[in-house]
């Protein structure tokens, strides 16, 4: 992994000034909202045409803490992620590189995300030690629109994109509160625990299996399969 993300960080700081000179233009661009998600996200945009460009952005791990809800109590949850974007972009401007555009793309994504869920069984306190993890590689096309400041600056806004994955998902729940075990009547309320907060999540709250080990105190969820998916944002860059 470390070898990869040198092999990426390098593509970054090289590619601009390998096409700089062959190509109309070249972007550097930083899409800062992915900081929340627990990634720092860079890429390149190169213009090989008027209109048509090849668009990469990768996402380097950063780890962000987010406060979630479980059984009716807040917990701390680490995260981090990792994506790799490729996609070809269509302006349809007559302006190079502004203006309304297509783009279809491949995308990986890898998120996995650990903490303590603070809860409840039969009114006994419970800490759930929780790892999980998201693998996900797919392809989609996304609308967007790009302007240009100062003829160097660049905003691209990509404002609808819809994308189809082929995902699995697993995550691990043990109980760390005590040694003492669980009463089937524990077990039962912890699976449906899950249950409840699997409801809450779109599109996987009817396809999602849960598995309890009530000697291990141990809670897991797995999905494996099709899953549709949203792509928003936007980034700032630079014009070479």
């Amino acid at each position: 992994m470390k070898k990869l993300l040198t092999i990426l960080v390098l593509l970054l700081a090289i590619v601009p000034g390998i096409f700089s000179q062959s190509v109309p233009a070249v972007f550097v661009k930083w899409a800062p909202a992915t900081l929340a998600t627990g990634k720092l996200t860079l890429g390149s945009e190169l213009l090989f045409t008027k209109k048509s460009s090849l668009d990469l952005m990768i996402g380097f791990p950063t780890n962000t803490t987010k406060t979630i809800k479980y059984d009716d109590k807040e917990s701390d949850i680490e995260s981090k992620a990792f994506s790799v974007l490729l996609g070809y972009r269509y302006y349809f401007g007559k302006r190079s590189a502004r203006g309304i555009y297509l783009e279809a793309y491949v995308k990986y994504l890898r998120h996995e995300a650990e903490g303590v869920l603070e809860g409840d069984l039969s009114d006994k306190v419970t800490q759930m030690d929780t790892r999980t993890k998201y693998e996900g590689i797919g392809a989609g096309a996304q609308l967007g629109v790009q302007f240009l400041l100062f003829k160097r600056l660049s905003i691209d806004f990509y404002f609808l994109g819809i994308e189809a994955n082929n995902a699995k998902f697993h995550s691990t729940s043990t109980d760390v509160a005590n040694n003492l075990p669980w009463t089937f009547v524990q077990s039962a309320e912890a699976r449906e625990d899950f249950e409840e907060a699997i409801e809450e999540i779109p599109v996987l709250k009817n396809k999602m299996s849960v598995s309890v080990d009530q000697s291990k105190k141990t809670v897991t969820t797995d999905y494996k399969g099709f899953l549709p998916g949203l792509r928003v944002g936007a980034s700032i860059g630079f014009r070479f």
